[in-house]
């Protein structure tokens, strides 16, 4: 017994004593090392917008208008110091001299401002994930100071200091002071200050720490920057005031009658109690004099109160981002003079939405999104985004057929929801969490998704958004963060997000089919994954969070995706990976500007993730990547179908969900080889959502000319302004090959002149009438052709086929897996090389092996008299263990001045075998240098596919590819090897590609489709695939050179077949 009490003592001593050591460890614990420090005195979390003092200023909206807001944005006085040790320990107060100090813009990260370097990670934290902590050594700190002046009239009222967005942590003095501390870079801190303000001058002081616990649910795949990234101002309340206020705008099961629901939540910070008038307004969004509803109450306010208002409007005008009908609330308190108090202005937007078996409604309709995911991003300025490029992005968005946006991985700043609720997006809110980097640790994601100590960081940053952002219409479902792992804290999180707001979804995507997410929400999951979920009947829509990973030259079978959207109900869109290019503009010695990413901030943190940065739809200066004008053409909501095209029958249909046709004016084309023959106008077709109708056109006036192709095209434009679109914009169109056709005349060899045949130690001649053509015969090349004694090929037409590896092809190791294919060209043993010369028609032979792949390649020429080369390519493989080819094609290079290139084929902007039917087929023309896109690192770019013909010349003579059918094309500048990424050498495409003295010219049967499942191991679809097992391709083509004057259309009829 006397031992047992002996252990008890000693169990229970030892107890205490751990319970003292982990409270002092606790106590001893730095802020922005302890995760159950979020925040020190800052208020909680509420619904934006501000107290203005009149009603025509609240009307008006515009802060800077009134008399209690001051913006702190512009010059603060900053000091950088590498690590916490050797921050200045004393700068807040009033007599520290910082007059020496630099001057740095505010909103603005530092790093974007020359103090240390931006570090780009995708996965991994900038330190080992050792949650709670992070470095000391390697943790800059800024320390930002400023004075402001307030009137005196301020001081009978409450004053808030308002912070945006401050990354990753801070802390904030007044006047020297201490007010408080703040996380979560994503959503506003604001602090009240009153008891620490003077009338006159001022001073604030912010110590901004570059990485904090907070950093491990900031791990998001964009630029670790830091700073005061977003507004910062002051403001003045009234003492008596809304401090928070809810609006719901639901429609009745007809989705006719609108249902506002409406609460108010009251303080009086005076010492009396207050009888105060509380008025609301309805009002038209565009004609603030007609209100739609309004209601008073009288009140008597002590101390804390809550107004609640519902009513029902009938035949409300619906929002929706085609329908965005807004009214304005106005909400306004005054006194019992009368006098106003507070005024201040929401929009809302009647819309429901709901969850049925299978689908996400919303007024009733499952919406199909168009979506992408959008990081805040400017090269020169970071995650500091104005309100001009919110809406110049919208408008892209607008233009290129995008319904919806992810804002991906973080709560916006507030404009951006203000603008899509006027304009119509529909907006996925997503939380500022995500713990990439815990896959590295030893446990996993758990370690913290699972833990007691973190569940408050994941609440309150699920609440900072859904408080601020609860009254947007625009947002139709909250994600509870990405890529953070599953546990606990997310199904608390979930918890707490359903009883908060029962109006909308609530999503996560590790979550996968659990039942915290109401949606299902995976990120590139394939075509054959979401086909399977769809067949199963699911309870839950799936809508894929991220897909189509737009990585440099990108966004292969899009078309492909959306064929198995519309096939399934159950599968409603998905959001593409991303919108913009988040690179850095930068300019190199010489000063010539180019798009730096991970790797070109020299050495103080050199681990980086490259280029994957560079994701967009559109560069980081917006102007669209070429794969852009394929999400535009694929996310149409007007869709052609050829009915019966033999009758010149198509179907049109509506694809909106709530609009119309009545804005779109139609229009068609009938064009003969690419010139337009017969047109016409459709005016408008009156078509309610999802209904369709069949037109027919007349083809019998079309006679057909020998050789001649007919394509019929049906444009769809707008027929009026739009707030960001203008007259004519083009919606929608569609092109079909029409079956009208006479074949081309059969020419005569007997007419051309005769032609010899010679042959020397090193070379064959063909010698004709203004020609001579010239054949290697070591390689069994063609070397030359001279035309009008002009040399036009600098060095071989050989066999090619290689590409310049795009960002996929890295990804998926293709460069590596079909290297065998990359010299094809210069590994050739020629086992049979034939010439002869028979009816004025040379014909040379040369049979081939490549030994690395035992496979046979044959080049089979045809030389007539008038100067014509028929070319054909051969190649035979019967070893079961070959990778894909790249490509399958020939290239020569011609002389410099050779830098005019037309077609008729598929353009303007290049295309891909999965990625082409955003070209339609037309006569197109440029220089040759205008044919190479700059992607961020250096690639294959510039393919034309489905080519009748091409030509090249200089202004006085050509050369001419005709397709026998079709071909693939490119035209280069430079080497085309000048396109492979070499680390050190060729690493910006801006920068490293630049115009040399020749011009490549690659002709080819077909290249490997370019992909975009994913960049990090997807391959291209096998559809779209140039197998190298046991296979057989061969293509054929004509070139004949011509002279200025010639018509490249008649010439392109010939016919030697």
């Amino acid at each position: 017994m006397k031992n047992f009490v002996n252990i008890l003592v000693l169990i229970i001593i030892v107890s205490i004593a751990y319970f003292i050591m982990n409270k002092k460890k606790k106590i001893d614990q730095l802020d922005w090392e302890n995760p159950s420090v979020i925040s020190i005195n800052k208020e909680r979390a509420r619904a934006h917008f501000f107290d203005f003092e009149s009603k025509e200023l609240a009307l008006i909206n515009d802060i800077n208008g009134s008399n209690y807001y001051r913006s702190l944005n512009g010059k603060w006085k900053f000091y950088y110091s590498l690590n916490p040790d050797v921050r200045p320990k004393e700068f807040m107060k009033n007599n520290f001299d910082v007059s020496t100090w630099d001057d740095i813009d505010v909103p603005g990260s530092w790093e974007m401002q020359g103090y240390s370097v931006p570090i780009y990670l995708d996965e991994e934290y900038p330190f080992p994930p050792e949650p709670p902590s992070v470095p000391h050594e390697y943790n800059r700190v800024g320390s930002y100071r400023r004075n402001f002046n307030l009137p005196s009239t301020w001081l009978n009222r409450d004053i808030f200091i308002q912070f945006n967005g401050v990354r990753s942590a801070f802390y904030l003095w007044i006047n020297g002071k201490s007010i408080g501390y703040s996380q979560d870079s994503k959503t506003p801190a604001e602090f009240n200050i009153t008891d620490f303000i003077v009338a006159g001058e001022n001073s604030v002081s912010l110590e901004v720490y570059r990485f904090s616990d907070g950093s491990y649910l900031e791990g998001q795949d964009t630029w670790r920057i830091s700073g005061i990234e977003r507004s910062v101002f002051i403001s003045a309340k009234p003492k008596i005031r809304a401090t928070d206020f809810s609006v719901k705008s639901d429609l009745d099961s007809l989705y006719k009658d609108g249902h506002f629901d409406l609460v108010i939540d009251l303080i009086n910070n005076s010492n009396d109690s207050s009888d105060i008038i509380i008025r609301g307004e309805l009002l038209k969004y565009d004609n603030s004099n007609i209100p739609v509803l309004s209601f008073e109450r009288k009140m008597e306010i002590t101390q804390k109160d809550t107004v609640h208002y519902k009513s029902t409007i009938n035949n409300v005008e619906v929002w929706s981002a085609e329908t965005p009908n807004l009214y304005k609330l106005m909400i306004t308190i005054n006194n019992d003079e009368e006098k106003v108090i507070q005024s201040f202005t929401q929009q809302v937007g009647f819309r429901k939405i709901e969850m049925v078996p299978g689908n996400l409604l919303i007024n009733g309709k499952p919406v199909l999104f168009r979506g992408v995911n959008r990081h805040e991003w400017d090269p020169e300025r970071g995650r500091s985004i104005t309100e001009r490029q919110m809406i110049d992005d919208i408008k892209l968005m607008k233009k290129f057929n995008i319904n919806a946006v992810r804002t991906s991985h973080y709560p916006n700043q507030v404009r951006w929801y203000e603008l899509c609720n006027e304009y119509g997006l529909y907006v996925i809110d997503e939380a500022n969490i995500e713990a990439h980097g815990m896959q590295f640790h030893k446990e996993k994601y758990s370690f913290i998704s699972d833990s007691d100590e973190w569940e408050k960081a994941w609440i309150q940053r699920g609440r900072s958004m859904l408080e601020r952002d609860k009254n947007q219409p625009s947002i139709i479902m909250w994600s509870m963060g990405n890529e953070a792992g599953d546990g606990e804290n997310f199904k608390r999180l979930y918890k707490w997000m359903k009883a908060e707001d029962k109006t909308r979804p609530v999503s996560y995507e590790p979550s996968r089919e659990a039942d915290h997410t109401d949606v299902v929400f995976p990120m590139y999951a394939t075509i054959e994954t979401i086909s399977k979920y769809a067949e199963k009947n699911p309870k839950r829509p799936l809508i894929l969070c991220e897909y189509v990973h737009a990585m440099g030259n990108s966004v292969g079978n899009l078309q492909d995706y959306w064929d198995t959207f519309e096939k399934y109900d159950e599968l409603q869109g998905g959001f593409i990976w991303d919108w913009v290019d988040q690179v850095i503009l930068k300019t190199d010695t010489s000063g010539k500007e180019y798009w730096a990413y991970g790797g070109d901030f020299g050495d103080e943190f050199t681990a980086n993730d490259s280029n994957f940065c560079a994701n967009g739809l559109v560069a980081a200066d917006r102007t669209p990547n070429p794969h852009f004008f394929e999400v535009k053409k694929v996310y149409q909501p007007i869709k052609f179908i050829a009915e019966d095209i033999t009758r010149g029958q198509v179907r049109i249909s509506n694809k909106y969900d709530f609009i119309n046709l009545d804005h779109i004016d139609f229009s068609w084309f009938i064009s003969e080889d690419g010139k337009t023959v017969e047109s016409g106008k459709l005016g408008v077709i009156d078509l309610e959502p999802s209904e369709s109708t069949v037109l027919s056109f007349n083809l019998s006036g079309v006679v057909p000319k020998p050789g001649a192709e007919y394509f019929l095209t049906v444009i769809a434009r707008l027929n009026r302004n739009t707030p960001l679109l203008n007259k004519k914009h083009v919606v929608a169109w569609e092109q079909f090959s029409l079956p009208i056709h006479r074949p081309s005349l059969k020419s005569d060899i007997s007419d051309f002149p005769e032609i010899r045949l010679t042959e020397s130690d090193t070379t064959i001649d063909i010698i004709g009438n203004n020609f001579q053509i010239i054949f290697n015969k070591k390689t069994g090349f063609l070397k030359d052709y001279i035309y009008s004694n002009r040399h036009l090929i600098r060095s071989e037409l050989i066999p090619h086929f290689w590409r310049a590896p795009t960002d996929n092809d890295r990804g998926n190791l293709m460069h590596i897996r079909t290297a065998t294919w990359k010299n094809v060209g210069n590994e050739l043993t020629i086992k049979l090389f034939q010439r002869s010369l028979s009816n004025n028609v040379v014909k040379i032979k040369i049979v081939a092996d490549h030994e690395p792949t035992e496979s046979i390649i044959t080049n089979t020429y045809n030389i007539f008299g008038n100067g014509l080369i028929d070319i054909e390519q051969e190649i035979v493989t019967e070893k079961e263990t070959l990778p894909e080819l790249p490509r399958f094609g020939m290239k020569m290079t011609l002389p410099k001045d050779f830098n005019r290139v037309s077609w008729y084929g598929r353009g303007p902007h290049e295309s891909y075998w999965d990625r082409k039917t955003s070209a339609p087929i037309k006569v197109y023309s440029g220089t040759v240098w205008e044919q190479t896109f700059p992607y961020v690192r250096p690639q294959e770019t510039g393919n034309k596919t489905d080519v009748r013909w091409m030509a090249l010349d200089n202004g006085t003579i050509g050369m001419l590819a005709i397709g026998q059918p079709l071909f693939d094309g490119s035209v280069h500048q430079y080497p085309y090897q000048d396109l492979e990424n070499v680390p050190g050498v060729n690493r910006h495409g801006k920068l490293d590609i630049k115009p040399k003295g020749q011009v490549d010219w690659l002709l080819d049967y077909r290249q490997t489709g370019i992909g975009g499942d994913n960049s990090w191991g997807a391959r291209t679809h096998q559809k779209y695939t140039l197998d190298g097992n046991s296979t057989n391709y061969k293509y054929h083509f004509y070139l004949i050179p011509f002279t200025k004057g010639v018509d490249i259309i008649a010439l392109s009829k010939i016919n030697m077949n």
